[in-house]
């Protein structure tokens, strides 16, 4: 860490208020720096700010992800289990273990503990229990659980466009989570209508610099891939490393998955054609 840096919002290093850390988003320089006590005191005032940076509405990433989830559960954790804010709390500490500190099972754990009580009392229809299905099914995806994902991801889109509309962001994030979820299952041809959705939603409603269209840029791309399609899966992939880079910067972990991804794929391309090559 640059010793220049100071905090963004009590423009202090690290003194008293504690250690200073990234926030893990696309802002540079001290833009992006904060001390935990002052983040947590500003989303206070602003909800929003417990998990999205308010200065480029891009989401923490990495340790400050983590201590912010933390922070924000030790404030409602000894309220009735069925207490909604409680219950929207455990379902963001579980995504921030999921994605942030790597700790799936202490994310499935959660995240099963919020959906039994969600369908207890508030039913399988409402929005929060809705969100409660799509978090468990990308949960067991990432864990490799497919049997137990595609029930729960086709229940939550068919129950999303029910009840929220086909471009809903939450339905469209279910739709795109369905459609990952079955490339990971290497059902590519079923995939690709719901990753082209999601795309095409996405980038009418949201652009192409969110994350959230970087991601099925992504997804589409390794679907068309995954279909043999390599110049159209690589053109993507391209397009979501470029659009990373540009807004994200090179440090975000997005920006190093889809570089990652998209070496990968070209990889694949070059094994593909020496073994076309050789017939």
């Amino acid at each position: 860490m640059n010793d220049a840096c100071v905090c963004w919002i009590c423009c202090e290093g690290q003194n008293e208020q504690g250690v200073l850390l990234p926030m893990g988003c696309a802002c540079r320089g001290s833009s992006g720096m904060a001390h935990v006590i002052c983040l947590v005191a500003a989303a206070k005032h602003n909800v929003r700010s417990w998990t999205m940076c308010p200065i480029c509405k891009q989401d923490y990433t990495g340790e400050m992800d983590i201590k912010m989830a933390a922070a924000r559960w030790e404030l409602v954790r000894d309220r009735p289990a069925a207490d909604a804010e409680r219950l929207f709390v455990a379902n963001n500490l579980a995504v921030t273990l999921k994605e942030s500190a790597g700790d799936n099972a202490g994310a499935l754990r959660l995240m099963e503990e919020v959906l039994e009580v969600r369908r207890r009392t508030l039913g399988d229809d409402d929005r929060a229990t809705l969100d409660s299905i799509a978090n468990l099914a990308m949960q067991h995806t990432e864990m490799g659980n497919f049997d137990a994902a595609l029930p729960l991801s086709e229940e939550a889109v068919v129950a999303m466009r029910r009840a929220l509309g086909d471009e809903d962001e939450h339905t469209l994030v279910s739709v795109a989570a369905l459609g990952a979820l079955h490339s990971s299952m290497g059902n590519f041809t079923e995939a690709r209508a719901f990753l082209e959705e999601a795309l095409e939603a996405r980038r009418r409603i949201l652009g192409d610099e969110q994350l959230e269209t970087m991601n099925s840029f992504y997804h589409l791309g390794q679907c068309c891939v995954g279909l043999g399609e390599h110049e159209a899966g690589l053109t993507l992939l391209e397009e979501a490393a470029a659009l990373a880079q540009r807004v994200l910067g090179e440090a975000h972990p997005s920006t190093k998955h889809f570089a990652d991804g998209l070496i990968a794929a070209r990889a694949t391309k070059e094994v593909a054609l020496s073994r076309t090559a050789c017939v």
